[in-house]
């Protein structure tokens, strides 16, 4: 029974956050979301079976993609740490967990200050740029999220 309980909790970990548009509209996604809300133990595994039973095919057919979003969580931020990390280079974190290495034309002594905004945009080629009030446009080179 516990090895059966892990394989429902391991999927819902991989399913969770890496399906926010798809668990809008999959009823199968929704089915095993809807699972949390029992509260006899019982049942609540009862739950998960029948769902994952229905989600499995699925996922083993391709119906349902389970992945997680690589890019960053949003094209501006709200400085939350900000550190220098080489001549011209700055490691910043913005509150909502998004991680850049910033690399500036001109030399700086210090990052963008906590508390700052910073715009982003994508190139035609992949590449971002940040700028923001107190901070003129350099390179920036998207990290990952706080916590991957």
């Amino acid at each position: 029974m516990p090895i059966r309980l892990s394989s429902i909790a391991g999927v819902l970990l991989l399913a969770l956050p890496a399906t926010a548009s798809a668990e809008k509209s999959d009823p199968r996604l929704q089915a095993i979301l809807a699972c949390e809300t029992v509260s006899a133990s019982d049942a609540r595994l009862n739950c998960y079976d029948a769902a994952i039973a229905a989600l499995k095919p699925a996922l083993a057919q391709g119906k349902v993609m389970l992945e997680e979003k690589k890019g960053p969580l949003a094209m501006e931020g709200v400085v939350k740490a900000s550190t220098k990390s080489a001549a011209n280079r700055f490691l910043v974190e913005f509150e909502n967990g998004d991680r850049w290495d910033l690399v500036t034309v001109k030399p700086r002594r210090a990052g963008p200050p906590v508390g700052s905004t910073l715009k982003l945009k994508k190139t035609f080629f992949g590449n971002y740029w940040a700028s923001g009030p107190k901070w003129s446009e350099s390179e920036a080179d998207f990290l990952g999220h706080t916590g991957s």
